[in-house]
């Protein structure tokens, strides 16, 4: 025994010391299971509360329920008003196929006619400078396009249909065939409301409050039996083709994507088995003989093949991982972007444990015993109880490198630094692609940066006992990890388009469980192997306790992932008489207003015209209803009483731009939960402005066909790159605050 094994569960001689590994788990797992209460009991109070401020108080999301699957009898809005009474807008989902063709066609005309038309003109720029540095005679007339095309010989064409279609110029064809698409496409929106309904449909409320109390009724109402639920989804959160899907369809893509991943984590064990055999590869030299050169490496070689060449490889095989689980994803039928990425979250995560950890952990203790079962079967059981601590040395090769490579790579940023330089030289021949390069920041994706971190925790957790070290390595992961992500998210992506609201910490702290669980039956395993069976039965218990507190956390907690009680709503709103249910949060008031929404009783005296809670604000008096900011408790106390992080001490040190309300454009509203294709605008073609005129004569020919274009903001330079002055002509703000 040397080197780091000394520190671990495989040093331990004397069979009674086995007995202080059981009770430290209870102590150690114990502490965990509390810190995923603390920490789920806290995120509730605090969504109530981001929930019940001003700003999502009045956002459009807040205060329209999204039901799906819903029968055909609610395909009539008298009965959806007769359901609802305090609805104030509907908006069906219908099946825009058609419409829907046809405005994509004309986006890629419209994308192909502004890519041609700015290629040619930005040739003649460079033909006509390239001339005059020669000093010789540029082709004339200067404002021809033709000229400078070899007398039209090389003006851009494309075929209509793939290989076979037709060849026509496209200059020419593009606008004319636009401005056919821009009088159909708007002759079909007018008639919207003609097109088949599909089962969706969208429902706003005049107040979140009145949101609240018809979302919490649904599934006391038998009619709506099988209806699909949903609040806080924002147009932008909705993926519009899958509305179309009837429910088996969408249940059948998804159980398809769910046995193709099945597949895909079962085969991938394959190569990562292969980098968990490298981590060990030397214990193969005596009994594989063409390994034997190995032994004759210098150590420091060995080190690296052993050490950093399996997380290398294993780093690599895992980036490819995201990418294949969101293509199936987006396959699968979800019609928001929150079920996507919470879909992609899952897989991944379980992808990472059983891949990454599992199948890394067992390949590993596999290969360092076999030659010793081999030579000793009747020590089988031994020798794995030996074999298997010293695995996390693996793991924690493994987190140095997450914490250093990951962290390092978050604050250097060499990639987006360099990447869009090149990639604008090369790619970007628009003024369009160039804008939307260098004023469009990347967002973080969740779904892809959660798992690999919540790994981290689940090998901590296995290995907190068997190797406690793998602690101290994880502790200064994530103290880098955060300050990384401190700069990287405040300075260098943009918030989301899509709000989670914060659900992904809440899934990411239930699914710790995993770890917790793995990690007790690591220590069974090596009981077992030990024949303690003492401690096999106490920690069995364990494991019966954790799995009760599981279960618990997810019926207490999780249905309030979405509901607001109603006097959490009311005491935010001024009303004194009302205060937030701490004892459980509102799980029974929610229950109580499901279940008598269409029954007489009126416990929180609703009122339809309640002006309290329906107006805004005068401007004037926007922010000054911010509470006063209360002491802060003791941090100590705080983490060990988290019932003292109360809903008045938690909003009152919330920002004062959250008590601001968000008042819409009109027009937005009115066809806010249209698909887009309901709304789509003509496009306007982006050109750069040349000192020929040519950009003017295509302009002039253009608009004779209706097309919107623009040369405004955009020129062309000396050297014939394109220079930016300002914001694309189609630009607008969809809403304003």
């Amino acid at each position: 025994m040397k080197g780091l094994d000394i520190l671990s569960y495989a040093n331990v001689k004397h069979e009674s010391r086995i007995f202080a590994h059981v009770f430290l788990s209870w102590v150690f797992f114990g502490s965990v299971t509390f810190f995923i209460y603390r920490e789920i009991r806290y995120y509730i109070t605090f969504r109530h509360v981001l929930q019940t401020t001003p700003l999502y108080d009045s956002l459009l999301s807040s205060k329209t329920l999204f039901l799906t699957e819903i029968p055909v009898n609610l395909f009539h809005e008298n009965v959806i008003k007769d359901l609802f009474p305090a609805a104030s807008k509907i908006w069906y989902a219908r099946d825009y196929s058609k419409l829907k063709e046809k405005v994509e066609e004309r986006s890629n005309l419209a994308n192909k006619y502004e890519n041609a038309l700015n290629g040619v003109l930005k040739n003649a720029v460079k033909k006509r400078n390239k001339a005059l540095k020669k000093d010789k005679q540029p082709p004339t007339p200067a404002n021809d396009l033709d000229k400078y095309l070899k007398d039209g010989k090389n003006r851009p064409t494309h075929k209509l249909k793939f290989l076979i279609g037709k060849k026509v110029d496209t200059l020419n064809y593009c606008p004319e065939r636009l401005g056919d698409l821009n009088a159909e496409i708007e002759s079909d929106q007018s008639e919207h409301t003609c097109y088949p309904p599909i089962p969706a449909v969208f429902i706003e409320f005049p107040t979140q409050f009145e949101l609240q109390r018809a979302f919490q009724a649904i599934p006391y109402n038998p009619d709506l039996k099988g209806v699909t639920r949903r609040t806080g989804v924002s147009p932008d959160d909705v993926i519009w083709d899958n509305l179309r899907l009837s429910a088996t369809t969408r249940r059948i893509k998804k159980l398809i994507a769910t046995a193709v991943l099945t597949l895909m984590i079962i085969f991938w064990s394959i190569p990562v088995a292969i980098v968990g055999i490298i981590t060990n590869i030397n214990m193969l030299t005596d009994k594989v003989k063409f390994l034997q050169f190995i032994n004759n490496m210098p150590d420091v070689l060995l080190g690296l093949i052993t050490g950093l060449l399996p997380v290398v490889a294993l780093a690599i095989l895992m980036a490819l991982v995201p990418v294949f689980i969101r293509l199936i994803g987006n396959l699968a039928g979800f019609v928001t972007f929150q079920d996507l990425e919470a879909f992609c979250h899952s897989w991944y995560y379980a992808f990472q444990v059983i891949q990454t950890f599992l199948v890394v952990t067992i390949a590993s203790a596999a290969t360092s015993a076999i030659t010793s079962v081999i030579n000793k079967p009747e020590s089988a059981l031994t020798i794995l109880g030996e074999k298997v601590p010293p695995a996390s040395n693996f793991y924690i090769a493994n987190t140095c490198y997450q914490s250093l490579a990951l962290s390092s790579g978050l604050l250097l940023q060499i990639v987006d630094l360099i990447l869009p330089q090149v990639m604008s030289k090369i790619f970007d021949d628009t003024p369009r692609a160039k804008w939307t390069r260098y004023n469009n920041l990347n967002q973080p994706v969740w779904s892809v940066i959660y798992p690999p971190y919540q790994l981290i925790s689940v090998i901590a957790l296995v290995y907190a006992i068997i190797a406690p070290l793998i602690l101290g390595f994880a502790a200064i992961a994530f103290i880098l990890l955060y300050f990384a992500y401190l700069y990287f998210l405040v300075y260098v992506q943009e918030p989301n388009i899509t709000d989670n609201r914060g659900k992904f910490y809440p899934r990411a702290l239930m699914q710790l469980f995993a770890g917790i669980y793995l990690g007790e039956l690591c220590l069974v395993a090596l009981f077992v192997f030990k024949k303690n069976w003492a401690t096999v039965v106490l920690e069995i218990v364990w494991i019966v306790v954790t799995a009760a507190v599981h279960i618990y956390l997810t019926w207490k907690y999780v249905p309030l992932f979405d509901a607001v009680p109603l006097s959490a709503i009311k005491y935010a709103s001024g009303d004194s008489s009302y205060l937030y249910p701490y004892h459980d949060h509102g799980s029974s008031e929610i229950k109580f207003v499901g279940q008598n929404y269409w029954k007489a009783d009126n416990r929180f005296n609703v009122s339809y015209s309640d002006q309290a809670l329906i107006d805004l604000p005068n401007s004037a008096d926007i922010g000054i209803n911010a509470p006063q900011r209360l002491s802060p408790i003791n941090w100590l106390i705080k983490f060990f009483n988290p019932k003292k992080e109360t809903f008045e001490l938690i909003r009152s040190m919330m920002p004062r731009a959250y008590f601001k309300y968000i008042e819409y454009f009109p027009a937005f509203i009115d066809t806010a939960y249209y698909d887009p294709v309901v709304s789509d605008e003509k496009p306007v073609i982006w050109i750069a402005k040349d000192n020929m005129g040519l950009s003017d004569i295509e302009m002039e020919k253009a608009q004779q066909f209706g097309v919107d274009i623009s040369n405004d903001n955009a020129t062309f330079d000396e050297n014939g790159d394109i220079i930016l002055s300002g914001f694309p002509p189609s630009y607008k703000a969809p809403f304003k605050v």
